[in-house]
């Protein structure tokens, strides 16, 4: 399993693979959308989590590339602003929106669904 996490809050980042790695998952981050997606050139992930708004490019355009380009990779969009707007735009992507702050068990719940299975809890 690996996880890519993109968001331009560098601290988010790092917490977000501390969780991860105490489930025995493996993930990496980065807080530039473009390099995110350069990184998918490279290595294929199971899941992206992708924040919403970030310089340069949106989460949500950041998110329908990837859809289109690597289909088979989870996605799931966080957002400390998940408005109404936002839900009806992930809902119409086909997305998870997990709004932000998150306990771990909530993203683990969000991660099991994306992916569509149990994940062992450590």
């Amino acid at each position: 399993m690996q996880i890519l996490i993109i968001d331009d809050d560098e601290t988010f980042c790092r917490l977000l693979v501390e969780i991860f790695e105490e489930m025995g998952l493996r993930a990496v981050w980065t807080t530039d959308g473009l390099a995110g997606y350069e990184m998918l050139t490279r290595d294929p992930y199971d899941l992206c989590i992708i924040d919403v708004r970030m310089p340069v490019v949106l989460g949500t355009e950041l998110a329908q590339a990837i859809k289109e380009d690597y289909p088979r990779t989870k996605i799931i969009l966080a957002s400390a602003f998940a408005d109404h707007t936002l839900q009806d735009c992930a809902r119409r992507m086909g997305i998870l929106l997990l709004s932000k702050p998150f306990s771990p068990s909530r993203l683990l719940s969000a991660v099991e669904f994306a992916l569509g299975e149990s994940l062992s809890r450590n």
